[in-house]
């Protein structure tokens, strides 16, 4: 006989198995369950279980199945809707090796009620208030857990690299060193060339199978060449040397047998020197922008003098809550502003106020500096890059097609110490066509000053940009990047202060769309840009909340276009625009007057050369600025010069790390020191360059940026090797070119999202 009433209920525990796959078939098949009966057994985790309506009596002694056993009692259940009925109880003992200890304190904490047949506590009911906080709090944990997989690792510590037997560096270079008595460093040559340690063999073959690259030939004599450093070898070369035809770490190079050769018979060493490389490097090698001691003590003692910026700063007093603007421009952009048919009602601001409206609104006019015009039409542009955009990385971009390049986001107020390492930040290459520096500030004094100091303390600089799209906590909460976007008023303060203390340098400005999500507000600033005396803009497309979570928005970025190029539809029909006009094509001047069109810069997402020209098409803009594309595969440039998808070889991958390697040598030296920090931006630089896909591997084209493969294996062994997770791979690339790691040395990847073969926190070691 069946009951038609189905299962009231099952409860069962069983440690962490399931009563299901512990009883099975056997479960049905013995207790006569009928198909129907089956589908609404209800299994929660309980030691009991209870059925009500059974179809038969049942009798048990055994459930095959090892290490449980169970008992069968009956009962009759003697009210309610179910009286008269039988109850069949079974109990399952689990004996499970890790819990024995736990249910045997239980048992304890329970008298032994456990044993003697009857069930146990019920389980309490909650609220449907208590499960909901319960969900976020495990919702909030997992968010907790993906937000550790994402971000950068703040923890990062590079030391400095040193040889264990530190020689004094004038006395390296075969000079007298004039303060023996306070010099930390030794002064015994002999000693040191002695325990110096081997040279590095800088590789002249590749190979796209093990071992990639070809290794030092035998001298085939047991006997070292040089006696007095045992440690130096003829059959490497210095890049350092190669290129500036003298190399200025002296004995304390680590290339040192390809720059030197015997005296006296054999009896003394000396470096060498080539005159006619050293006369080429005056003219085509030689770093620009590179600043002495004496100019940071200057600026670190106050004493270097800023005309400009303290002129600036006494215009900044006088118009204190009033609006700035340059004269020039202002009777045309007050005319302008009313009949601009982008600008949305209430929009109609002071020209530099934050709240204020433009009746009623006083304003200080200020002389317009002359500017030089920028040609930047069809160029390609490298947009400056934290930490990866170096200039050994700047330098290898030129090679392979870029026009426009910008040294990295420097600190107005580091500026203004006189920090050695922020100075550094405006060292240009002579193969930078267009070279810029890039400046962060957060008041219109300090912004004026920084570039009254870059402006006397460098001379090859073709334009200054402001950061006002930085998203980082850091920079945002000090109210500089994308915090001056919250500022319209500072921000067109800070670029006039910049515009007065530069000269005739032009000055460009990047931002994003806004700082918000849902509340873009950049297109409310294209009709101000002209009046802040700006020569160029560039727009990321995306907000500052958003980071790289979603694709950059080219909609908005072509709306803001639209924007800029109909306000500046009006204002060349203004009579003061055409009699300037006029002028400048009468004296055939290269200066911007103010009423040139700006040129337009899009960034975001773009990663091919065909993909390039169908936005810049599509959106109207003059350019994409490339920034994460190039980090990704420099080699994007000439794509977007030869109009074509490049399907690189890895032998060729290969040979651009071995460039980087040699300009990196280059700039930071070929001693221990500048070997190791070679190595730190080489892993830098291929923390990025390991996540490109092969376009002949791809099924689509073109590739997209957002896109991450699962992991593969390449269509030769340097092509898996290339496209490795792991940061220890990366180490042991730049090995190839700079010899074995120092036990002491690690790298950690800037980006959690870098590291996807190594557990979070660890770190590569040599």
């Amino acid at each position: 006989m069946e009951s038609n009433m189905g299962w009231k209920s099952i409860a069962y525990t069983l440690g962490p198995c399931s009563l299901l796959s512990c009883l099975g078939p056997a479960f049905h098949k013995w207790f006569n369950i009928s198909d129907d009966l089956r589908s609404q057994i209800y299994l929660p985790r309980k030691k009991l279980i209870v059925v009500d309506y059974l179809t038969q009596s049942i009798e048990v002694a055994e459930v095959i199945n090892e290490g449980k056993s169970q008992t069968i009692q009956e009962a009759i259940i003697p009210e309610g809707p179910s009286a008269g009925s039988i109850r069949v109880r079974k109990e399952y003992e689990a004996y499970d090796a890790d819990n024995a200890t736990n249910k045997g304190a239980e048992e304890q904490d329970t008298g032994g009620d456990a044993c003697d047949g009857e069930p146990p506590t019920k389980k309490l009911k909650i609220s449907g208030a208590q499960r909901r906080k319960s969900a976020r709090e495990e919702r909030k944990k997992r968010l907790e857990e993906k937000k550790k997989e994402r971000g950068i690792n703040k923890g990062r510590r590079f030391q400095r690299m040193h040889d264990e037997q530190e020689v004094c560096w004038r006395v390296a270079c075969g000079l007298e060193c004039d303060i023996k008595d306070r010099c930390r460093g030794s002064h015994d040559l002999a000693a040191y060339l002695l325990d110096k340690p081997a040279d590095i063999y800088f590789p002249r073959k590749l190979y796209d199978s093990p071992p990639f690259v070809d290794s030092e030939p035998s001298e085939g004599s047991d006997s070292p060449i040089f006696p007095q450093c045992p440690g130096a070898s003829v059959n490497t070369r210095c890049p350092y040397y190669g290129e500036y035809g003298q190399c200025k770490a002296g004995f304390k190079c680590r290339f040192l047998g390809s720059h030197l050769k015997t005296t006296d018979g054999g009896l003394g060493i000396i470096f060498t020197t080539n005159n006619e490389r050293m006369e080429w490097a005056r003219q085509n090698a030689i770093e620009n922008n590179v600043t002495d001691i004496k100019f940071h003590k200057s600026l670190k003692k106050r004493e270097q003098p800023f005309e400009a910026s303290r002129r600036f700063s006494q215009m900044l007093k006088t118009s204190e809550g009033k609006g700035m603007a340059f004269k020039s421009l202002h009777e045309v952009a007050k005319s302008v502003v009313k009949e601009d048919v982008n600008m949305e009602d209430g929009e109609d601001r002071d020209l530099l106020g934050d709240k204020t409206s433009t009746k009623g609104t006083e304003i200080i006019f200020i002389d317009r500096p002359e500017k030089k015009r920028l040609h930047w039409k069809g160029l390609t542009y490298l947009a400056p890059l934290t930490t990866v955009g170096n200039l050994p990385f700047r330098r290898l971009c030129t090679t392979l097609g870029v026009d426009i390049t910008c040294g990295e986001m420097g600190l107005s107020h580091s500026f203004l110490q006189g920090s050695k390492e922020e100075w550094s930040l405006v060292k240009r290459h002579p193969s930078e066509k267009i070279f810029g520096v890039q400046i962060a500030a957060n008041k219109p004094e300090q912004a004026s000053s920084c570039a009254d100091a870059i402006n006397s303390g460098c001379d090859s600089i073709d334009f200054v940009d402001l950061n006002a799209g930085c998203p980082i906590d850091l920079i945002y909460q000090a109210g500089s990047g994308s915090a001056l976007m919250n500022s319209p008023g500072k921000l067109g303060k800070c670029l006039m202060g910049i515009n007065y203390a530069m000269g005739s340098v032009p000055v460009t400005l990047k931002m994003r769309t806004g700082v918000k999500d849902g509340s873009p507000t950049a297109h409310k600033l294209m009709p101000k840009l002209h009046d802040w005396g700006i020569g160029s803009i560039a727009l990321h497309g995306r907000t500052r909340q958003q980071r790289y979570t979603r694709l950059a928005d080219w909609d908005y970025i072509k709306y803001c276009v639209e924007t800029l190029r109909a306000h500046e539809a009006l204002m060349q029909d203004s009579p003061a625009a055409m009699d300037s006009d006029a002028a400048t094509r009468e004296n055939g001047s290269n200066i911007n007057n103010g009423f040139d069109p700006m040129h337009f810069w899009g960034n975001g997402d773009c990663f091919s050369g065909i993909e390039y020209w169908k936005t810049v098409e599509a959106t109207g803009v003059d350019g994409v600025m490339i920034g994460r594309g190039a980090l990704i595969k420099p080699w994007i440039f000439t794509e977007i010069k030869e109009k074509r998808e490049w399907d690189i070889s890895s032998r060729e991958r290969l040979d651009l790390i071995r460039k980087y390697a040699e300009f990196g040598l280059c700039h930071f030296g070929s001693d221990t020191s500048g070997v190791n920090t070679t190595r730190r931006y080489l892993c830098e630089a291929l923390s990025f360059w390991h996540r490109y896909i092969p376009i002949g591997l791809l099924e689509v084209l073109p590739p997209k940026l957002n896109h991450r493969a699962p992991a593969f294996r390449g269509r030769d062994e340097l092509e898996t090797l290339l496209a490795s997770t792991d940061c220890k791979t990366w180490v042991r690339i730049s090995e190839m070119f700079l010899g074995p790691a120092p036990p002491e040395w690690n790298f950690l990847p800037k980006h959690k999202s870098n590291a996807y073969g190594s557990d979070e926190g660890t770190e590569a070691q040599g």
